[in-house]
């Protein structure tokens, strides 16, 4: 399934009344920056980020993008192939207007859910890359 914002935004809104069973975000992000070299991919892929003050927004952000650093690093894809980091600016522009969505509705969301599901975007992101690019090429 190709990950868009449509489902980013069910899942960040879902139904408050289900349990979320989710991993530990902050977890699975230090597990993610202690991969080599994930910390340098990130520093790389950042640089959109530099004027995004604006709290929580820029957690998120980040956190996709950690999730996107995590997976060129287990998936062997470079930050400095331009067909690997095409997916950044479409990727954090999805994060945007699923925020700004949840505000203009006055929707409620759960913060925790909705920093798992940031990271876990970025992740589906790049393997979905990663399908596109290399892996359904070999298969077929």
């Amino acid at each position: 399934m190709v990950p868009d914002k449509d489902t980013l935004l069910q899942a960040v809104t879902g139904d408050p009344g289900i349990p979320a069973t989710r991993p530990d975000t902050s977890m699975l992000v230090r597990q993610a920056l202690a991969q080599p070299d994930v910390r340098t991919y990130l520093e790389v892929i950042s640089a959109p980020l530099a004027l995004e003050p604006e709290q929580p927004l820029a957690e998120y952000l980040r956190l996709a993008l950690i999730g996107v650093a995590a997976t060129f690093a287990e998936r062997n894809l470079s930050p400095y192939v331009l067909e690997h980091v095409a997916i950044i600016e479409p990727l954090l522009d999805d994060i945007r207007a699923v925020y700004a969505q949840i505000l203009a509705q006055q929707a409620a969301y759960d913060h925790e859910e909705f920093r798992y599901r940031a990271y876990d975007y970025g992740v589906h992101k790049a393997h979905y890359l990663d399908w596109r690019l290399y892996l359904s090429k070999e298969m077929y």
